[in-house]
């Protein structure tokens, strides 16, 4: 039984700020933000199969379906809706999609998976992760972002101004961006790890039943511990108050704050270390345009294979 690759690509106009919806089973996941007003997809086929017939009968099978609309596009392999996801079989041969998308930065973007893997940067539009085995990996994100794993974890480096819901059972949670306009981070038995400053606006949060909470302000913040038999440990000066199953700890004017739930777990609050501030912005603010129809005529909005293959 041989491997046969195959990449198709796509392009469409979605406009600054179109939406993408992208549901897959497994393989990789890829969105990075680019400049202008069209999204270009690639999908990278792996087929095993008994020979080149049974190969190209497969992928015949097991194409991604594309929906293109005015301002959206929206790709979703075929085990999504005919299979329980346990294989992607065709006639005995197995069909891999590898997806990845190149948008403009302002693009709503929601991607699923069952066992994929997530890889997003240099977006600032509305954003949801979700994946039940796999990682999610984010650089370089603004504006709302939301992430969520079963057994996988979540990581965000090099973010801007963010607002992130993220959560996972028994994965970790690690986030770096320049400010923090509200958070909600959960994790089961997995540990949190947040390095940023905390807008004093916004509503910061974090829940863990065992794992340990780390916090790097890079700002003044009240933080707030509610455990059993967890206590906060601080590696910064600060003023401490409280005790038995509340603490609190104020680091320098403590105008944000920062809320913690856990019924084992710590709270660490670090001090930041060289390189742990982020001076770049994530990419360019979002436009207020409305997204731009579709130009690609009457046919663009039906679904169907990608164009212009290339076997590779």
């Amino acid at each position: 039984m041989g491997t046969l690759e195959r990449t198709e690509t796509l392009a469409h106009r979605i406009g600054s700020n179109g939406r993408i919806t992208v549901k897959t089973i497994s393989g990789t996941l890829r969105v990075r933000g680019i400049e202008g007003e069209e999204a270009r997809l690639t999908v990278t086929y792996r087929i095993r199969a008994a020979d080149q017939t049974a190969a190209e009968r497969a992928l015949e099978t097991g194409r991604v379906i594309v929906d293109r609309g005015p301002g959206s596009l929206e790709v979703e392999t075929p085990e999504r809706r005919l299979s329980t996801g346990l294989a992607w079989l065709f006639g005995g041969a197995r069909v891999r999609a590898d997806v990845a998308l190149e948008v403009p930065w302002g693009t709503k973007v929601r991607y699923e998976t069952m066992s994929g893997s997530i890889e997003a940067m240099a977006l600032v539009g509305d954003q949801k992760y979700r994946t039940v085995s796999g990682d999610i990996r984010l650089w370089n994100l603004g504006g709302l972002v939301e992430a969520g794993s079963i057994s996988g974890s979540v990581t965000l480096d090099n973010g801007g101004d963010v607002r992130l819901r993220a959560n996972t059972v028994s994965g970790s949670i690690k986030v770096r961006a320049r400010r923090f306009y509200g958070t909600a981070l959960s994790t089961t038995s997995g540990g949190i790890s947040i390095v940023g400053a905390l807008d004093s606006s916004g509503d910061h949060r974090a829940e863990s039943i065992s794992g340990t909470v780390d916090l790097t302000p890079l700002n003044g913040v009240t933080a707030e511990l509610r455990a059993i038999s967890g206590s906060i440990v601080s590696h910064v000066e600060h003023r401490s108050e409280g005790g038995r199953g509340y603490w609190r700890s104020i680091v320098g004017d403590g105008r944000a704050t920062f809320k913690v739930n856990s019924t084992s777990g710590g709270l660490r609050i670090l001090a930041a270390r060289p390189g742990d501030e982020v001076v770049a912005a994530a990419a360019p603010a979002p436009s207020s345009a409305p997204p731009t129809p579709s130009d690609e005529g009457p046919g663009a909005a039906a679904g169907g294979p990608l164009g212009s293959p290339e076997a590779s």
